[in-house]
């Protein structure tokens, strides 16, 4: 009896370890789980469209490789990362966006419950600013360029639409649609850029601008000039506008204060060219050198050489450019070819530093490869000569009226250059070498650039040659009438 009890004994044991699970014994492979991370609240507040989320998980037997995530539960975008920045893009005022995101483990098991957090986005307005510098300057002739930009919480590209209207924005008609990519915009006399009603007279205009981004919204209209009276402070800053009185202009590129200014006047207040006495008197003048500095341009000169002033000199046909010796070559560089290829003439005079210029020659515009690389003397003494090789030309012979610039040097012409001056034989410059000293050339034998490398008003004896010379090239050169 006490054997088969025990024989029952042991069977009962043997059954239940069949069914019992040992300790160590392990767990089939469990998937990973999912957490997204919340800012209070944030489930019912609206927010802006830049989005930096953060999630991550955990795998109770095992590690996590990797996450899906996904806006619509449908397309799921793997990543090792474990949080982004998402910019959800408006397409209306507002819109809720659902963010999922599922944990893999390293047995490639992915969570079948993903993490998900819904994001309501507020649509955000744009804002736009004219660029630092590039205020239009206070007089201007009838073209002028804008240049700003815009900006939205929502995402740049956001912006559909930028808006700018001339001086009137009451009139919904009056504002004009640029795309949302533009960052500049050159406006011209047909835009509305118009001077006074006669020849030389000036208009006041203001530029308003505003941008619209995709859910229709738009930025605090922006004015150049500004008219904003903050502080109590009444503004003082105009945009006039002059028409162009002929098809002559001067730019006076001339720092030195002496008679420069008062001696090219009398020349072109008394010539006689194309048959016409006081032809010249209808004439235009732009200082690029007023109010310049070592770091800063002249008040008049726009803050993007090419078009606007590119496209302001197109409004004439003859340049009479005359510079002190250090001429403004990277705004000569950036106007005047275009203004050549167009038909334009230019006469340039200017001395050149002692130093190359870091601006970059005239190699691109005028007809020579550069300048000497040393100068040929310390300075020019009254009555030397600058000698005609074309006979057509006069001589040039350096006035009294004190010292001229310092270490002048030579032009290197092009191969196919026509020179018009060399200075004069010398025992002062006679050790340089047996080469001419190269300075004033053309282009062509009907050019369209005359270069000379004195300061033109400095060689007036007598005044009547520097009259005859610039009767000559504009008048017999340049074809003017």
């Amino acid at each position: 009896m006490r054997k088969a009890l025990y024989v029952v004994i042991v069977a009962v044991l043997v059954v239940a370890g069949c069914v019992k699970r040992f300790t160590n014994e392990p767990l089939g492979d469990q998937p990973p789980k999912t957490f997204l991370s919340l800012l209070p609240d944030s489930t019912l507040r609206s927010t802006q469209s830049e989005q930096h989320i953060h999630w991550w998980g955990v795998d109770p037997d095992g590690f996590v490789v990797g996450y899906y995530f996904s806006f619509d539960s449908l397309q799921w975008t793997f990543t090792t990362q474990t949080d982004s920045v998402f910019s959800l893009r408006l397409n209306t005022s507002d819109t809720t966006y659902t963010f999922f995101v599922a944990a893999v483990d390293n047995e490639g098991l992915r969570d079948p419950h993903p993490a998900s957090l819904k994001y309501p986005i507020y649509n955000s307005p744009p804002s736009v600013s004219f660029n630092v510098n590039s205020n239009v300057p206070e007089t201007t002739y009838t073209v002028a360029t804008f240049q700003w930009t815009g900006t939205d919480p929502d995402g740049n590209g956001t912006i559909t639409s930028y808006y700018y209207a001339l001086d009137d924005t009451s009139n919904p008609a009056n504002w004009k649609a640029l795309p949302g990519y533009a960052d500049t915009v050159t406006l011209t006399k047909n835009d509305g850029v118009t001077g006074g009603p006669t020849p030389g007279s000036t208009r006041r205009h203001f530029f308003y601008l505003k941008a619209q981004d995709i859910a229709g919204a738009f930025s605090t209209t922006i004015v150049m000039p500004d008219t904003s009276t903050a502080n109590g402070h009444i503004p003082d800053k105009f945009w006039n506008v002059k028409e162009p009185v002929g098809d002559f202009i001067i730019i006076r590129d001339y720092l030195p204060s002496d008679f420069a200014a008062s001696f090219y006047q009398q020349m072109f207040d008394t010539l006689t060219i194309g048959g016409v006495a006081g032809r010249w008197q209808n004439y235009d003048m732009i200082d690029i050198k007023k109010g310049s500095s070592a770091i800063k341009r002249g008040d008049f000169v726009p803050a993007l050489i090419n078009p606007t002033f590119s496209e302001t000199l197109e409004l004439f046909k003859y340049v009479f450019w005359y510079a002190d010796n250090s001429p403004s070559l990277d705004i000569a560089n950036g106007s005047l070819p275009a203004f050549e290829k167009n038909g334009g003439k230019v006469l340039f005079c200017a001395g050149f530093p002692q130093y190359a210029s870091a601006q970059g020659g005239l190699g691109d515009v005028a007809p020579i490869d550069g300048i000497e690389g040393s100068p040929f003397a310390s300075k020019l003494l009254a009555g030397d000569t600058v000698v005609a090789v074309d006979p057509t030309y006069p001589t040039l012979v350096r006035d009294t009226n004190g010292d001229i610039y310092t270490f002048p040097r030579g032009l290197l012409p092009k191969v196919n250059a026509r020179v018009l001056y060399e200075m004069q034989k010398s025992p002062r410059w006679a050790s340089r070498d047996t080469l001419p000293i190269i300075m004033g050339v053309k282009d062509a034998d009907q050019p369209s650039f005359v270069l000379l490398g004195v300061l033109l008003h400095r060689f007036g004896t007598p005044p009547d040659n520097v009259a005859a010379l610039l009767r000559h090239v504009f008048n017999d050169e340049f074809g003017a009438q």
